[in-house]
């Protein structure tokens, strides 16, 4: 008797070894589940994510593009008006205007790592596409500040026109351009020696925003007096061409394939397409009151625009040029970046 009850319980103690043994595998099984699960949250996604300046909130928004939805919700400084992401694709700086600082997110966590105070009332940021260096154009006093990606310190600071806005690295990251609305000109940086080598002078109609296209060979600036976008010939070094946009200070973004550039027009409700080589517009496709920031995709795809008088943020398939669909944002969406990586 004694030994048919031991081994009763040893066959009932096999049983519930099994089982918790069972237990054990089916937890560790849902475990990366779980992880993909808080994944949207995080911000992590196989896809691109979107990056919205939100001005009047004191964030920024990230927007997964497999599913136009927003995943984070990071506080950054007080008026947040541009931001950019590295070449690599790891770090968002986002330029604080009021609090006058520079916010650095990493993308992996979407946390603040670090802020750099810079120069009075900052508005534009740049990188070089070797991903060296960082240009953060000081509107309210004259200057531009250089920081070192590496050590994530600031390395100098450079004089440049009146009242500067934005600026633009050349392909080649040798040179980088700043527009300066209030002396109509742009300064021309040499990015080695961090001095200005040269002056384009005559863009008349308050230069304020600017992009160049893939070959490094033509500027293209928004002149917010005039409602137009001027054409600047890089190696003429002077403006050759006006072409009529909406009205605003806008901002601008060129197809990888440097055939069109998408102006957004914050004084309309649309954008202005223009055909670069025929210097002139070719449509106009409406999105909602105020656009300011644009940004068209890597694979020249998608269209992303920040509508600052709606709240939200509107995506167009650029082959349609068509609307496809709108993702609400928190106060006054003013600039948006991508992080796909070079």
């Amino acid at each position: 008797m004694k030994k048919k009850m031991f081994i009763v319980r040893a066959v009932i103690l096999m049983i519930l070894v099994v089982l918790s043994a069972c237990m054990d595998n089916d937890e560790s099984s849902t475990k990366p589940t779980e992880s993909k699960k808080a994944q949207p949250s995080s911000g992590s996604s196989t896809g691109v994510m979107v990056y919205v300046n939100n001005r009047d909130s004191n964030n920024i928004q990230v927007i997964d593009s497999e599913t136009n939805e927003i995943v984070s919700t990071i506080k950054v400084g007080e008026k947040p008006t541009y931001n950019e992401i590295g070449p690599k694709g790891n770090y968002v700086y986002v330029v604080n205007s009021k609090s006058e600082d520079v916010s650095i997110i990493d993308v992996k966590t979407n946390e603040v790592i670090k802020t750099i105070p810079v120069g009075k009332t900052p508005k534009g940021i740049n990188f070089t596409p070797d991903g060296k260096w960082v240009f953060v154009i000081n509107e309210g006093e004259h200057t531009v500040t250089v920081i070192n990606t590496k050590s994530m310190e600031k390395t100098t600071t450079i004089d440049v026109g009146q009242v500067p806005h934005n600026g633009v690295a050349s392909p080649d990251s040798s040179i980088f351009y700043v527009t300066n609305t209030g002396s109509n000109s742009i300064s021309v940086i040499d990015t080695a020696s961090q001095k200005v080598i040269h002056t384009i002078e005559g863009v008349e109609g308050s230069p304020h925003n600017l992009n160049i296209t893939p070959d490094g060979k033509t500027l293209l600036v928004t002149l917010t007096q005039n409602s137009e976008v001027g054409v600047i010939d890089v190696n003429k070094g002077e403006m050759v061409k006006t072409i009529p946009v909406g009205i605003g200070h806008h901002v601008l973004d060129i197809t990888p394939d440097g055939k069109y550039a998408y102006v957004a027009n914050i004084g309309e409700n649309f954008l202005s397409v223009i055909d670069i080589q025929a210097k002139k517009v070719v449509k106009e496709i409406k999105v909602g009151k105020g656009p300011h920031g644009v940004i068209v995709s890597k694979n020249g795809k998608t269209i992303y625009t920040a509508v600052t008088g709606e709240n939200k943020v509107v995506v167009i398939d650029r082959t349609s040029n068509e609307v496809v669909d709108t993702i609400n944002s928190d106060q006054f969406p003013f600039f948006i970046s991508t992080n796909e990586s070079s």
